[in-house]
């Protein structure tokens, strides 16, 4: 799941406002409501945006993100390297 994918999740599971978000983060409602849907952010302001979550919310927040699959699989694909003999 792509971050802005997961951060509008997460909004929606927390009960949590894009402008509580902005405010807390310095970030304007215009930066979050991109983010939301889905525009990319420098890294700096999804770490701000990171860092105002509550530690539950931060949580839910990246494992959603790190459940994600690979979008092409064959690029990633190591199934090839298990066949090699490791000594």
């Amino acid at each position: 799941m792509k971050f802005s994918e997961a951060f509008r999740e997460t909004l929606f599971r927390f009960g949590l406002k894009s402008i509580d978000i902005a405010e807390q983060s310095g970030l304007t409602t215009g930066q979050i409501s991109q983010f939301r849907n889905g525009k990319n952010l420098r890294m700096d302001s999804v770490e701000r945006i990171l860092e105002v979550l509550s530690p539950d919310a931060r949580l839910y927040m990246l494992k959603l993100v790190a459940r994600n699959e690979p979008s092409n699989p064959e690029s990633t694909d190591m199934s090839n390297e298990g066949n090699k003999e490791v000594l």
